[in-house]
């Protein structure tokens, strides 16, 4: 795809993630094995000859590939003419944070980009916000998996999770989203199980999302005992207290040192060869903008084809972008520009 060509997607691409239609087209539902069972997978298909393959890899969202922002994003993509598969990742949407995310990526990349009537060139790009463009990152930076893509946009993705835990942990006036997501994931390595505790934390996370009007933490809340009541207070109010427990976690290394080091992008930079487009918002409440602007000055020093851009037009890892500032808009054409010439 040339130049002048890929501008124009982006503006499209840019006019159709304005679109507050957020119903489920007609897609082909499709199933995807991996080494941990089957993945769901929504198939869009493009209505004349498509332009390549887009794997649409979701956030930390229980509705995961039906969230109706990542809707919005999916269709957007397929009416540029791309083919668009977007897989259901189910430890992903149970806020699940492991080393299996990692795996199940690679899997899907691999059945995906072997399936001719898909992907006929048998390779396949990607497209990933938040905490999945860092698993998804690290994914590729696999030698076998690389020789299967085309490209990779990253939103708001991070470069080390020891930053981004430590920083949410230790700020209040960040996304308490992000961070309960964390302490679901992380706290039992300082404190062991608790059910009563981490359905409390489970059941924040979900009021957060889906914003109802009757949430589902307070009944469980008013049966808890005082003491995990208490607890539970002061990891969403005390950052002294979260940070004691981050430090915990820090000290006892091993496999939690492990699992943090396998998280981290920075640690696979010398394996990534394949163009990278990154895109950050300049406010992001969770993930700050700096973490791209790290990973772009590594892939640059190693001659990595990237792209950087930072943004007042989007928060945390969305895919919603908003035009409002109009002198920002021609720097994201320009960006997925870069991305749909390769793809």
């Amino acid at each position: 795809m040339n130049k002048l060509t890929a501008w124009i997607k982006s503006i499209h691409f840019l006019i159709g993630l304005q679109s507050r239609d957020e119903t489920l087209p007609e897609v082909k539902e499709i199933l995807i094995p991996i080494r941990n069972g089957i993945l769901r997978a929504d198939y869009y298909t493009p209505k004349s000859k498509s332009l390549g393959t887009i794997i649409t890899i979701n956030g930390l969202a229980p509705l995961g590939n039906r969230d109706p922002r990542f809707i919005i994003v999916n269709r957007s993509l397929n009416q540029l003419g791309y083919t668009v598969i977007s897989p259901f990742y189910d430890e992903i949407c149970d806020y699940k944070i492991s080393l299996r995310n990692i795996e199940d990526i690679k899997d899907s990349i691999l059945f995906i980009s072997a399936q001719k009537e898909i992907s006929p060139s048998g390779k396949v790009s990607i497209f990933a916000p938040s905490f999945s463009g860092s698993l998804s990152l690290i994914a590729v930076s696999d030698k076998q998996i690389a020789n299967r893509i085309n490209s990779i946009c990253a939103i708001g993705a991070f470069a080390n999770v020891d930053d981004i835990i430590g920083n949410l942990f230790a700020n209040q006036n960040l996304d308490e989203y992000g961070r309960m997501i964390l302490l679901l994931n992380f706290l039992p390595l300082s404190i062991g199980e608790n059910k009563s505790l981490f359905k409390a934390i489970k059941l924040a996370i979900l009021d957060n999302y889906y914003k109802y009007k009757d949430n589902l933490l307070e009944p469980h809340y008013t049966k808890m005992k005082k003491a995990d009541r208490v607890f539970f207070e002061k990891l969403k109010y005390d950052k002294n207290f979260r940070m004691k427990h981050w430090e915990i976690i820090l000290k006892k290394g091993g496999k939690n040192r492990e699992l943090l080091s396998a998280l981290s992008v920075t640690n696979y930079i010398d394996s990534l060869n394949l163009p990278i487009l990154l895109i950050h918002g300049l406010k992001d409440d969770v993930v700050p903008a700096n973490e791209s602007s790290m990973l772009h000055e590594k892939l640059i020093a190693r001659g990595v084809d990237s792209k950087l851009c930072i943004t007042n037009l989007i928060s945390h890892g969305d895919t919603g972008f908003s035009l409002k500032t109009l002198f920002e808009v021609p720097k994201l054409i320009t960006s997925f520009s870069f991305f749909f010439r390769k793809a």
